[in-house]
């Protein structure tokens, strides 16, 4: 049987380039049936009039929701929440372009897989005007809980789920908990089950005002532009998040060999007991320069 596919996309005020990423997604192509589910998250722009025209135009292909703004998370999740008619579930910012074969790739990638399982690419990071300007993290090491807990090299613009994957996220959570929905969706692949990277860029990811990456997506622009969120707080946000997806995933985590250091790393109220798990923590990130940073946001208690 032909394999269901549905794209979920938020919208928020996205007038300026939803149109780009709407036909880049409606154009892809392959073995496949398509459906481009979005919920506009109380725009006040012209995003609704935009989002009525494609639905009118491809009544078999776009659906819209509505509803008041709850913010990205809570878009997203209430998206996924819905998804309960497809074989993969895909996810979708609002300013991107995909690139032709993007989700035949990711079924490609997934169709083996009986448990669940994640897709996830590099993508070319580019200005507002599409011009390139560098790449994506690349994967160098396993994505394993030891690394998404504390680091996602899987943003939501390039998730693709399986079944099984999907049916886990959708199980009963706290969403008020969940600092971002793609961490939560990658951390519960990487620990019920397995991530494919694509290190092949499908995604044209446009860099503009707050969701900018680092400086032209250099190596040192990412780590500055990470040491900068974690001075900001994020670390705190992720640590949050990481609190409650140990609770909710105790029995899991415990025959991973992890519960002990999130609960050593969410305990690190001193100095020494955080140079003590500093020297000894199984966590890393994609490169070590980056596991560094991880530490010393730990030692000054950024994390």
């Amino acid at each position: 049987m032909t394999p269901r596919i549905l794209v979920l996309m938020a919208a928020y005020n996205g007038e300026r380039y939803l149109r780009e990423q709407i036909d880049s997604v409606l154009a892809q192509e392959g073995d496949f049936a398509l459906t481009l589910r979005i919920r506009d998250d109380g725009s006040s722009d012209g995003t609704a009039a935009i989002l009525e025209e494609y639905r009118s135009r491809f009544p078999d292909r776009v659906e819209v929701l509505t509803g008041e703004n709850i913010g990205y998370n809570a878009c997203f999740f209430t998206l996924i929440d819905s998804a309960d008619d497809c074989d993969y579930c895909a996810l979708s910012d609002q300013d991107d372009v995909w690139l032709p074969g993007k989700l035949q790739a990711a079924i490609r990638a997934l169709e083996q897989e009986s448990g669940p399982a994640l897709y996830a690419s590099a993508s070319q990071m580019t200005d507002a005007e599409l011009h390139p300007t560098g790449l994506t993290r690349l994967q160098k090491k396993p994505l394993a809980p030891a690394n998404t807990l504390i680091q996602n090299i899987c943003p939501g613009h390039n998730q693709v789920m399986n079944r099984a994957l999907l049916e886990l996220v959708q199980q009963p959570r706290d969403i008020s908990q969940i600092y971002v929905y793609d961490l939560w969706i990658a951390n519960l692949a990487a620990l019920y089950g397995v991530i494919r990277f694509d290190p092949e860029p499908r995604t044209l990811y446009r860099q503009h005002g707050n969701n900018e990456l680092g400086s032209k997506g250099s190596a040192l622009g990412k780590l500055v532009k990470a040491g900068k969120r974690s001075l900001a707080g994020e670390g705190k946000k992720n640590q949050r998040q990481m609190a409650y997806f140990a609770e909710q995933n105790r029995e899991a985590l415990e025959r991973a060999g992890l519960y002990g250091a999130v609960q050593e790393l969410l305990g690190a109220d001193t100095f020494g007991k955080r140079l003590r798990f500093a020297a000894h923590c199984p966590f890393y990130r994609q490169s070590g320069a980056e596991t560094l940073a991880f530490k010393a946001a730990v030692l000054f208690g950024k994390y």
